[in-house]
């Protein structure tokens, strides 16, 4: 079925002066941006934007014209969408600025960021999600421990730089942790900032740790602009304190986290395709990990961040793809690292674990007594009908 890449081939040859900015170029540009684009574009605002298929063309070179997987765990999708859309009058006349990555082991910092300026006079913000880094994995689970991440005041420090340098409509965007990124950055701009904002995609971005920030008055400003898509089997973006005015769309992967690649989600004639919503997996998904963080004392969240922390710093790779290449011996580094913790934290690293089980249950146990009224409801529906015509 038609995603991402019949998009780019049916509409390329609309410029974004006749056809606008659609939530189909948000999953567009959220899946480009894992591409290295900081190898071949000045993180400087000062330096000039450049064009976007000089840029592409650069960066596949670069590669050694070769289409290759971003790490262990994104295919090659990003690399072949960027030499389609390098052809195309419409992703052409988009010029690059300022890839900005900021990197750390200790703490966990995995961040980056690239603006797209439109023919229209809009600039498109597009964070990355999580990339190959072990670090960025840590980071990750940091959003599920505590309030605030390292990657946030980089994401609003450059939401601030690309306003106070341009005069036009702002856009952000972003999959994963770049969808956080983007609904952070967005809710927490000055009020000046946001009243710029014409769009904010956050594309199975994890929530928060708690609901404060949807219960400002900024993100209440800004819900009208906001768009949150999550596959409907979602893994991903119903995790933690969420919004529930997200949109479930259709993957053509069958298990959850398969759904989290835009890639497997659908677009047809230039509409993303949507469900009326997630399914019970998500569901259950929705409840586990809203409840299960927030059962962690505070005391035990922050053990958990450092163990963590500490354990990714123990090991000799820094990436993914290098751990599984050597995985015995990064094993056996981070064994050693946890037998020198004190044997009290290792008992806190486990006990914080123990109401998962519980909270599982009673997931699955409130979408149970959720789901068999609706279907006796739909039964007792249909059997009237059907008494109707008797």
């Amino acid at each position: 079925m038609p995603g991402i890449n019949e998009y780019i081939e049916q509409f390329g040859a609309k410029s974004f002066t006749k056809y606008p900015f659609s939530p189909a170029d948000n999953l567009t540009i959220s899946q480009l941006v894992y591409l290295d684009f900081e190898s071949v574009v000045s993180p400087s605002f000062d330096e000039a934007p450049r064009p976007f298929a000089e840029v592409c063309n650069t960066l596949f070179a670069r590669h050694g014209y070769r289409h290759e997987p971003i790490g262990l765990v994104l295919p090659a999708d990003a690399s072949i969408n960027s030499m389609r859309m390098a052809v195309q009058k419409r992703f052409s006349e988009m010029r690059v600025w300022a890839a900005q990555t900021a990197y750390s082991r200790d703490p966990a910092l995995q961040f980056a960021a690239l603006t797209f300026l439109l023919p229209t006079g809009d600039a498109v913000i597009a964070f990355r999600g999580t990339d190959d880094s072990l670090a960025g994995w840590i980071e990750d689970l940091n959003i599920f421990l505590q309030d605030d991440v390292p990657s946030h005041p980089y994401a609003v420090e450059y939401l601030k730089e690309v306003a106070a340098r341009t005069t036009g409509n702002l856009i952000l965007c972003g999959h994963s942790k770049g969808g956080h990124l983007a609904l952070y950055a967005s809710v927490t701009a000055d009020p000046a900032i946001r009243k710029r904002i014409i769009g904010i995609y956050n594309n199975e971005g994890p929530g928060f740790l708690t609901y404060d920030l949807f219960h400002t008055d900024a993100y209440r400003e800004l819900l009208p602009r906001y768009r949150h898509f999550v596959p409907y089997s979602s893994a991903i973006g119903m995790m933690l304190a969420h919004d529930y005015d997200y949109t479930a769309v259709f993957s053509t992967k069958h298990l959850g986290p398969l759904q989290h690649d835009v890639a497997s989600w659908q677009i047809v004639n230039g509409a993303i395709i949507t469900r009326p919503d997630v399914n019970n997996l998500a569901k259950i998904v929705d409840i586990l990990f809203s409840d299960f963080p927030l059962s962690i004392s505070e005391e035990r969240r922050k053990i958990l961040a450092e163990t963590a922390t500490r354990l990714s710093c123990a090991t000799d790779e820094e990436m993914l793809v290098g751990i599984v290449r050597h995985f015995p011996r990064e094993l056996k580094k981070a064994l050693q690292a946890w037998h020198t913790f004190p044997k009290q934290t290792r008992k806190e690293f486990h006990a914080a674990f123990s109401p998962f089980p519980s909270i599982l249950v009673n997931a699955v146990k409130n979408i149970k007594e959720e789901t068999v009224p609706k279907a006796a409801e739909a039964a007792g529906m249909l059997l009237s009908k059907v008494t109707e015509h008797i």
